[in-house]
Formats: C-alpha cells, structure tokens, sequence
C-alpha cells in the first residue's frame, strides 16, 4: 500500500518543533566518524607502502566523503535556520548523488575478487555484495522522494538522513571486520542507527514520522533479505557471476 502524500508530507511553510534542533547534526557527525575509521586503513589513512588505488577508487572515496560532510553542514545550516544557502548547497548534493547512484553499484561489481581474494568465503562476499546492492537502491529511492519533498523539511530531512544510514553499511562493515573479524557488530549497528531516528520520532513527536518507520523497515529488510540470500546457493551464483 502506498504512503499518501498528506501522510508523509509535513508543512512545505514551516519547520515545527518536530526535532531536536541537535540530533540531525549529531547523527551526520556520527556517520562521518564511522566512515573515517571504516576505510582509515585503505583509503584516508592508508599506507604509501600499500600502493596508489585506480583511478576509479579515488571518484568513489571523494563522492562519498563530499556526500557526508554535505549531509553535517546541510542539518548545520537547517539548525541555524540558514536555509538560503542550504537550499542552495541542495544542488551540489543532488551531482554528488548522481554520481554515488552510478558508481557504487561498478565499485561494488569490480570489489568481488578482492573480497574473495581476502576472506576466502562465498558467504561472506555475498553478504557484501547483495547488501551493497540492495542498500544503494534503499539510497536511491529516498534521494530521489527526497529531492520531490524538499519543500517538506521533516519529511526532506528524515529521508537524505536515512539515505545516508543506508550508504554507511560498508563503512560499518568494515570497520567491524577490522576490530572484531566479524560483520556482525557492523550489521547490529547498521540496523540500529534507523531506529535512532524513530526513537528521536517518538520522543520530540509522540508518534513516528512515516518517512522514518518506512526508511528504517527497508534498511533493516535490505539486509534481513542479504543474510537470507548469502546463506543460499544464489549467494555463491551472485558471486560467480560477477568473478
């Protein structure tokens, strides 16, 4: 059944007292710590002695870092009430976007026999891989209802901040994998940052806005349906396909 648009849409004139004025920024500093030490490693802080990364690596790293600072400076300006030049800023991250949609997915497809390569597991590359895939496409959807809701603030909001939570999953993959040799603390957290925002919902609201039940159940379901898949035969046919 599809959401209505009064049910999801909130005032396009003002921005009501439907937030606390320090949790979007709080939640996109967060994302920015979790994907600094997520690829630390092997991309911000990696070692001359490990060699350059192509070309296309480079793109991929600076899409996604300009995407979240973007999303910091974004709530900044929304909590500072600056909403000229947030609108404005708006474009840029609609291009950075654009290229995150387009790139991911190659990124992702091109990763394939360097994740086998590394963790010598079918499973675990699937994981990966269908996570990625399905979490890009969570990305994508509420991006683009974003950009149709901007002059919605809490639902425009809600929907670029969910969106992000959903391109952090191989950050939080990685770092889980670094410190505990396991993704499952990464899949724990990944699952847990949405419901941050319906808990933030239920709090300031006393109800849960439909954007956040909605984008929290895909991000949560997009990966229920990644562990389902890595455990099957069509896990190891995904894998094969792209190898």
């Amino acid at each position: 059944m599809m959401v209505g648009h009064a049910a999801v849409a909130s005032s396009p004139v003002k921005v009501s007292a439907q937030r606390h004025p320090a949790f979007f920024p709080a939640m996109s500093s967060l994302l920015i710590v979790f994907v600094f030490l997520g690829f630390a490693p092997t991309y911000y802080l990696r070692p001359v002695a490990a060699g350059p990364i192509p070309a296309y690596l480079h793109v991929h790293g600076a899409a996604m870092t300009v995407w979240f600072l973007l999303l910091l400076v974004q709530t900044a300006l929304i909590a500072t009430r600056r909403r000229a030049v947030h609108r404005r800023l708006g474009i840029v991250g609609a291009c950075v976007a654009l290229v995150i949609v387009v790139l991911n997915p190659l990124v992702v497809a091109w990763s394939v026999p360097h994740l086998m390569a590394d963790n010598k597991s079918t499973e675990l590359t699937a994981l990966i891989v269908v996570a990625d895939l399905l979490l890009i496409g969570v990305f994508l959807v509420l991006v683009g209802l974003a950009i149709r809701w901007r002059r919605y603030p809490e639902t425009h909001s809600r929907m670029l901040l969910l969106a992000s939570l959903a391109v952090s999953g191989p950050a939080l993959g990685r770092l889980s994998l670094n410190l505990a040799g396991t993704p499952l603390p990464g899949i724990i957290g990944l699952m847990g940052l949405p419901l941050m925002v319906v808990v933030h919902d239920r709090v300031m609201m006393r109800r849960v806005h439909p954007v956040s039940a909605w984008g929290t159940a895909a991000i949560v379901g997009s990966l229920v349906v990644s562990i389902a898949i890595a455990n099957t035969a069509a896990g190891g046919a995904i894998v094969g396909w792209f190898l």
